[in-house]
């Protein structure tokens, strides 16, 4: 409990993120479908990609709480920026709970670290497919490393990563699976074989580039990949029948999803106020004595925004206090995947509410090209498409609260 917060270094991310105008810049990433390459470069001079990565393996450390308050700082200011980092950090977190069995994997890290470098990340359907039979890679031996195909898709920070990462089965010479080994694969963006599609045409973080990764026959040596059998893993979201376990790495990523979440929000409930300030009357005609009302004075409108505080300072006290908890290496990993349901549920619900409230409050006015509130709520459907589903968290906090097993699923789709 009461993680540290490292103050300065969050100043500074605010800082960056104010200086940079990354909320004003984000209107035309937004309209050109342009990845926030400004945004990403003054992260990087600042260290936020390795910000997160272990001491030993060449990063500062920072706590899960310092983590999860740069990253609500960062989308306050522009939510597809904040994507592109937290999938990066989502992959980041994979490969460091493995860094420590295979010195190339903390090599990648150190990379990280030391020269800003970034991942894609993409293990997903790709989006115009709806059958994972379909899609996905399948990699078999080919001497020292792996050679496969497949496509994945919704690779997020495509176009700003270094290297992608991704999952793959692993098959034996006549194409079956082999137990229930999987593959984890982080080679260059460019290595032969392996080709970004540029098809991110959604109705929300359009910034973000997340695209479809097409894999065609690719080497990829061992350095840039290690194989990993589900059944002996210490920690894990979905093992069958039995209870999630997840260990501090593997919850940093997704808490700090819940501090994006929380800061788009705050954004959205500025916006809102401004307007409601702004918006007078209820038509273009205007009869004269009849009193001028602003959407401010106005009952129904009050109570709308009241519901949009109440969620955005309850998913704060209920995002941190969680973080505290997660971060406690005392805690049992199946004790944090509760926790760590319960989180999510509450700033999954704290989004779908906050997205409810606008659409009453904004009305025809606010749901225009002209105004930013019409982008930022495109953005905050798309954030609550793509990670977690209310009835899936709430589901498995219920087993878990009977005992029964119950699986963590962060994927939204």
């Amino acid at each position: 409990m009461g993680e540290s917060t490292d103050w300065a270094y969050v100043d500074l991310v605010r800082r960056v993120v104010d200086e940079g105008d990354f909320f004003g810049r984000a209107a035309r990433n937004d309209r050109e479908v342009r990845y926030p390459v400004e945004n990403i470069a003054a992260l990087r001079a600042i260290g936020v990609p390795g910000m997160a990565i272990a001491r030993r393996h060449g990063g500062p450390g920072h706590s899960v709480a310092t983590q999860t308050r740069a990253i609500e700082a960062i989308a306050y200011g522009d939510p597809s920026t904040a994507a592109c980092v937290n999938m990066h950090w989502v992959v980041a977190d994979i490969i460091g709970e493995h860094a420590d069995a295979h010195p190339a994997q903390s090599a990648l890290l150190r990379d990280c670290a030391e020269r800003g470098a970034m991942f894609a990340g993409g293990a997903a359907i790709p989006a115009d497919l709806l059958d994972p039979s379909r899609a996905g890679a399948r990699f078999r031996r080919s001497g020292d490393g792996w050679r496969g195909s497949g496509r994945v898709g919704f690779a997020t920070n495509a176009e700003g990563a270094s290297y992608v990462g991704t999952i793959a089965a692993v098959v034996d010479a006549n194409d079956d699976p082999i137990g229930r080994c999987v593959l984890v694969l982080n080679p260059p963006l460019h290595t032969r074989g392996i080709r970004v599609v540029r098809d991110w045409n959604a109705m929300g973080l359009r910034a973000s580039a997340t695209h479809t990764i097409e894999i065609d026959d690719a080497y990829v040596g061992p350095e840039h990949a290690f194989e990993v059998d589900l059944d002996r893993l210490k920690e894990s979201t979905r093992a069958p029948g039995q209870p999630a376990r997840v260990g501090i790495r593997r919850a940093r990523a997704q808490i700090a999803k819940g501090g994006m979440w929380l800061g788009h929000c705050r954004r959205i409930e500025e916006l809102l106020i401004e307007l409601m300030r702004q918006r007078r009357g209820a038509g273009s005609v205007v009869v004269s004595g009849a009193p001028l009302h602003s959407r401010v004075e106005t009952p129904w409108a009050q109570a709308a925004l009241g519901e949009v505080r109440h969620w955005i300072e309850s998913g704060r006290l209920v995002l941190y206090a969680s973080v505290g908890e997660i971060a406690d290496p005392g805690l049992d990993m199946v004790t944090r995947a509760e926790r760590l349901l319960v989180a999510m549920y509450h700033m999954r619900r704290m989004c779908e509410e906050v997205a409810a409230a606008t659409f009453r409050l904004a009305g025809a006015h606010g749901f225009v090209a002209q105004r930013p509130i019409e982008r930022t709520y495109r953005d905050l459907m798309g954030m609550i498409a793509t990670s977690y589903k209310a009835p899936d968290l709430v589901e498995n906090i219920g087993r878990a609260a009977l005992g029964l097993p119950f699986v963590v699923n962060a994927a939204g789709g």
